[in-house]
């Protein structure tokens, strides 16, 4: 893994860390939690990243990173101070840390993209995510109301064989619910889980993606950070969500086209010697 790609896994893990801290009361060095030199990628962009300065990304990398730990220090500050509405609400899917972590993953992924590009030779796919939905049998957006509970959620999924729905509100969406994401929750929730509103259940590893990204941003983010389902989002509007699965097929199906195109190359060049 690069940098870029141990940057990502690192900081999609602090939601659940946080999370942790606010259901057991972990004491957190709030000063260690705010500052951007303190973890590896701080000490990268402080350090050796430097001579990547001139990569169109590094900048709004670099202030995305400071703005995510100022937003995950401010979690733990209510936190400490028994706030602990006010600290969940900083990590609810449009909460400040929460909009914080997605724009810093995002700003991650695209200074990986610029970095890889500025690399001579580099062969990459050039397949995006509007490709993937294009392929699925089956894009049928799944969902449920806020409210619910997660045993009607789980229901759904039951009954039409898929791994995560939508969660709405009033029109909006809210993120999505996973069976990965139930169990990280149970672990806290316990046996009263399943009574639960869903929209407490929210999958908190989750980013979405855009129509443009790339199926290679897709398969870094769902590596780096254990997921297997991303949303796609088109001009704030959920159109579609892909499975580690359909990655994996249009991964497979590219693949499969250029060992055609080279099978077909060698023969039409070189058959009457072969």
């Amino acid at each position: 893994m690069n940098i870029f790609n141990d940057a990502i896994e690192m900081h999609a893990q602090w939601k659940m860390t946080l999370k942790k801290h606010l259901e057991e009361g972990v004491i957190q060095d709030i000063k260690k939690v705010g500052d951007c030199h303190a973890c590896n990628l701080g000490r990268w962009i402080y350090g050796d990243g430097v001579r990547y300065n001139r990569l169109p990304s590094f900048e709004s990398m670099c202030l995305a990173h400071e703005h995510f730990h100022r937003a995950a220090a401010e979690v733990a500050l209510h936190s400490n101070a028994n706030n602990k509405a006010k600290a969940r609400s900083l990590l609810t899917s449009d909460g400040d840390f929460s909009q914080s972590s997605s724009k810093l993953l995002k700003a991650l992924l695209e200074c990986s993209k610029d970095l890889a590009d500025s690399v001579v030779g580099v062969m990459r796919n050039r397949r995006k995510v509007k490709d993937i939905l294009k392929a699925k049998e089956n894009n049928n957006i799944f969902s449920i109301e806020s409210h619910a509970s997660v045993l009607d959620a789980i229901k759904i999924m039951v009954d039409h064989n898929v791994g995560a729905i939508a969660i709405n509100k009033n029109g909006n969406f809210l993120g999505i619910f996973t069976e990965r994401g139930y169990l990280q929750h149970l672990i806290y929730r316990g046996e009263h889980a399943l009574e639960a509103p869903v929209s407490e259940m929210i999958d908190v590893n989750i980013i979405d993606v855009d129509l443009d990204d790339s199926v290679e941003q897709c398969m870094i983010l769902m590596t780096t950070t254990h997921t297997r389902h991303l949303p796609v989002m088109d001009h704030g509007k959920l159109v579609g969500i892909i499975s580690i699965g359909d990655v994996i097929k249009q991964v497979v199906s590219d693949d499969s086209d250029k060992i055609s195109q080279l099978d077909s190359y060698v023969h039409n060049r070189y058959g009457a010697q072969l």
